[in-house]
Order: structure tokens, then C-alpha cells, then sequence
């Protein structure tokens, strides 16, 4: 039941990303290449800001693990 959920949940996110350009492109005439150099920019700080969050828990992890 759980996978069947999870699998629901990737299947709409994507299908909500997609209307969402979708919209931008046709809707409001936003260009296609400049919608992927934001993505891909946006997509690098989503990437950089959980691994300041993973290094930093780990690193508090390692201190707690000392006391």
C-alpha cells in the first residue's frame, strides 16, 4: 500500500511539473531553453542546500557521539 502511495505521489508530482511548464511555454510564451537553464539552476541549489543540511547533521552527529 505504502509503494502504491509513494508511486501516486512521483506520478503527480511530475504530471504537476509538467502542467507547469506546460503553462509557461504555451500560456505566458516563456522560452523553453530558458525555462531548462532555470531549472537546472534551481535544481543545483535544491542539490547544494541538502548537502549542507546532510554535512551539517553529520557533523553534529560526530559531536554528539564525543560527549
Amino acid at each position: 500500500m505504502i509503494r502504491r502511495s509513494r508511486a501516486r505521489t512521483v506520478i503527480l508530482a511530475t504530471a504537476a511539473c509538467a502542467a507547469l511548464f506546460w503553462g509557461a511555454v504555451d500560456i505566458v510564451g516563456v522560452s523553453p531553453e530558458r525555462l531548462w537553464t532555470q531549472l537546472f539552476w534551481v535544481s543545483l541549489g535544491v542539490a547544494v542546500v541538502v548537502a549542507v543540511a546532510a554535512l551539517a547533521g553529520w557533523c553534529l552527529s560526530r559531536l554528539k557521539g564525543r560527549r
